[in-house]
């Protein structure tokens, strides 16, 4: 099914990509009075064409581009009578100019509306929440706590992650003052507290990828999901109703974020009736539960209820792995690795990864019983968590035993969204000229060598982007998003590199008619044939590297390599 859908995407992504083009130069065409003979999408046999007037519309086989013949576009040819009138190359350079950068300007208008429409939808962004607290960094010292949510620093108001990101980035070794919501865990009411940090400076990276020193307090927006976990059938979450890994969405009216949150507010509450907001197999209900009178000193409210930490149960224990042949099984919960307690799922790798490959001792519960085996960790390599399967070139080699966690990582989303056709079209200019920004510093870098060419892809690599960018969102309208972000991206790229001044793009063409204006007549035929065979040349040689870098990038070069080897 993935196959069949990536395929679709990627028709839909490249069929509006070349359809707004060519409709630029079409409509352009047709307001200077040029007889447009044939609008083709796609190349080579068409699989459905239809004439309506003097035009011919047509979808050709080769989703390789498009064109628009128009009458008059042979250099070699002299016309005369309606041939001369309706022709392109017989046209005042004004009108030609104007047909030649119909396209690529299209090309960078239509993010504009993209970004208008995607406003009237509601456009998702990362809230301002605190999801993880990395340990040992600033944000622990100076006591943010994850579902901390933050309401602003130094007196501005901040709605998205990326505004705070910004902000903690450009201030290292600069005191910050945030005002964050919080809820008290013994009231359960939402406090709103101060508290004043000073982000450290340390290794980061450019929005390019390149390593550069940025302020850090050491948080993300990525938490784990608040869900119940116990093993004990007889304890009061099961006699309440729960069931293993149902997601907590309040605890008496107070929203819970975290795991992390959750665990913290459950363990200081008071004896009495507790009514949780539960979320299971997508669909609300609500359950109580009564917490009991401690009757040993210092009990913990979680060991009263029975709860388990929901943190360290598997989800998967990967087939001929050492886990699996051990016995672990989806359910069970770690407890120990080589004799050093889990207290979260991170500090699984955090063991294992430095054995080398010796053996460890893993104990592990199920259903309440304790469970152990010695396990010899292995040396395995894992897919890119972006692009999976797709791209095995992006890979990290490290010793595993071959299991993953049951808890899910998410984020928290706050959506912009308006009905004004001001605020759609403000979005939707700010969006496009941050993004053309972007794209044109982005090729600056690739031009000057600060970047590398290996990040060039070609139209493979927009087959595997269109249906992942819907997928790794995870669909619905989350999915469409992306996707028409990635189509955004795109135009704008394919708008910028067409007015390139090599012959052959738009660029080039446009370059020719400058100076047929400039000159008052057109540049001879054998100076335009050497021109095009040059760019015809660069072209190529572009094509054949981004063609190069993603046979090497999905390592489809591999089995050739290995035969040298």
């Amino acid at each position: 099914m993935s196959l069949i859908t990536d395929i679709a995407f990627f028709a839909l992504l490249f069929f509006l990509l070349v359809f707004v083009h060519e409709l630029g130069h079409f409509l352009m065409a047709k307001w200077m009075g040029i007889k447009v003979e044939k609008f083709s999408i796609g190349m080579g046999p068409s699989v459905l064409k239809f004439q309506k007037g003097e035009t011919e519309y047509r979808l050709g086989i080769l989703p390789l581009g498009g064109y628009v013949k128009m009458a008059g576009d042979d250099p070699s040819k002299e016309y005369t009578g309606e041939e001369k009138r309706r022709g392109f190359l017989t046209q005042k350079p004004p009108a030609k100019l104007l047909v030649v950068f119909g396209g690529p300007v299209f090309n960078l208008l239509l993010p504009i509306f993209i970004f208008g429409f995607m406003m009237a939808i509601g456009i998702p962004s990362i809230a301002p929440t605190v999801g993880t607290v990395v340990s040992g960094m600033p944000a622990e010292k100076f006591g943010l706590l994850s579902g901390d949510r933050v309401i602003s620093y130094n007196g501005t108001k901040v709605t998205k992650w990326t505004e705070l990101e910004k902000a903690i980035q450009t201030s290292p070794n600069q005191p910050m003052k945030l005002e964050i919501e919080r809820v008290n865990p013994k009231t359960l009411s939402t406090e709103i507290i101060v508290k004043n940090v000073t982000p450290e400076l340390g290794d980061g990276k450019s929005k390019f990828g390149e390593d550069i020193k940025i302020g850090k307090l050491g948080i993300s927006p990525e938490f784990v999901v608040p869900t119940v976990f116990f093993e004990d059938s007889e304890s009061i979450l099961a006699k309440a109703g729960f069931k293993p890994m149902d997601r907590i969405r309040s605890l008496n009216g107070a929203p819970m974020i975290s795991y992390e949150e959750f665990a913290r507010v459950i363990d200081v509450l008071a004896p009495g009736k507790v009514i949780a907001e539960v979320e299971r197999d997508k669909k609300p209900l609500q359950i109580s539960f009564e917490i009991p009178q401690s009757s040993r000193k210092n009990e913990s409210v979680s060991k009263r209820i029975g709860m388990e930490s929901a943190l360290l149960v598997v989800g998967s224990a990967e087939e001929n792995n050492p886990a699996s042949r051990a016995g672990i099984q989806s359910g069970d919960r770690l407890i120990s690795i080589g004799g050093k307690n889990l207290k979260r799922w991170e500090d699984v790798s955090t063991i294992i990864r430095p054995s080398e490959g010796k053996p460890l001792e893993v104990v592990w519960s199920r259903a309440g019983k304790v469970l152990k085996a010695t396990m010899t960790p292995e040396k395995t390599t894992l897919n890119d968590p972006i692009m999976g399967k797709d791209n095995p070139n992006v890979r990290e080699a490290a010793f595993r035993i071959g299991v993953s966690p049951l808890a899910t990582m998410e984020v928290e989303h706050t959506f912009e969204q308006s009905w004004s056709p001001l605020a759609w079209l403000k979005r939707g200019l700010t969006q496009t000229w941050d993004m053309t920004s972007m794209t044109m510093e982005a090729m600056g870098k690739l031009v000057t060598g600060q970047l590398s060419l290996k990040l060039l892809g070609s139209p493979i690599m927009i087959y595997k982007v269109a249906g992942n960018s819907y997928r790794i969102a995870g669909g619905g309208q989350f999915g469409w998003i992306s996707f028409f972000s990635t189509l955004a991206l795109l135009s704008i790229s394919l708008g910028i590199i067409n007015l390139f001044p090599i012959p052959v793009l738009d660029g080039g063409h446009a370059t020719f008619f400058l100076i047929e204006w400039i000159r008052g007549r057109p540049l001879s035929l054998r100076v335009m044939e050497i021109a095009m065979q040059v760019g015809l040349f660069l072209i190529v040689s572009l094509f054949a590297l981004v063609i190069y870098n993603d046979f090497y990038r999905y390592g489809w070069l591999d089995p050739i390599v290995n035969l040298f080897k």
